[in-house]
């Protein structure tokens, strides 16, 4: 399932569970037509995300939930440039932040081999 345009995604995403803090990450799962799509976002990638160099594990949690809407729009976007081969959780890095991958490469002419 792949819709062109990541907009889509963003505008039908919604949550389905509670956050949850594992040790190194928040887990949630956001709906995205009608199927659930396991996310992640790390620890640096809220600290970025909030502006800050150390966010307490006991206020995570909170955090995560005051930026909860823009974090499902990351997560949607990703998982909308995402190739249909690739499954599992859609994770969000510090660096997706403010420079959200694009559209993966694909070469268009294969590679020769030097030998």
């Amino acid at each position: 399932m792949n819709i062109a345009n990541s907009n889509e995604y963003r505008q039908e995403a919604r949550s389905v569970t509670r956050s949850r803090w594992d040790g190194s990450r928040v887990l949630f799962e956001i709906e995205i037509a009608g199927r659930p799509v396991a996310c992640g976002i790390s620890r640096a990638a809220l600290q970025e995300l909030n502006g800050c160099h150390h966010i307490a594990s006991g206020d995570l949690l909170r955090r995560f939930v005051e930026e909860r809407a823009r974090i499902e729009g990351i997560a949607a976007s990703i998982f909308a440039i995402r190739p249909e081969s690739v499954t599992g959780t859609v994770h969000i890095w510090a660096d997706d932040i403010y420079d959200p991958p694009s559209a993966p490469a694909v070469a268009r002419l294969p590679a020769e081999a030097r030998v």
